[in-house]
């Protein structure tokens, strides 16, 4: 199993230097779109997407249901190279992934 990033190009960038491939996406929809190809891979076991492409709300609500349906590959975010992150609570994830308060 093999990890894929889908961020900006800095964030890109430092993930190829440690091994990892990811492609670049500048909006949110073009994020969504490359997630769906990436989710049809079988052989990828983490996928690693910025927060900046979640300010989009419809973009979240898509990656929750994907969270929810699926149990592979983990979707991991972290926070853009550029601009503001977002604090989100472990508990928080795991709670919307089961569909109950833990």
């Amino acid at each position: 199993m093999s990890a894929y990033v889908i961020g900006d190009s800095d964030m890109i960038t430092g993930f190829r230097l440690v091994g990892v491939d990811g492609f670049e996406a500048d909006t949110a929809s073009e994020a969504m779109q490359i997630l769906i190809k990436i989710l049809a891979r079988k052989d990828i076991g983490i996928i690693i997407i910025s927060q900046a492409y979640l300010s989009n709300p419809e973009m979240q609500e898509q990656l929750d249901k994907i969270r929810q349906e699926r149990v592979s590959p983990i979707i991991v975010e972290i926070p853009a190279s550029k601009g503001p992150s977002k604090q989100v609570q472990l508990s928080e994830t795991i709670s919307k992934i089961l569909g109950m308060k833990i």
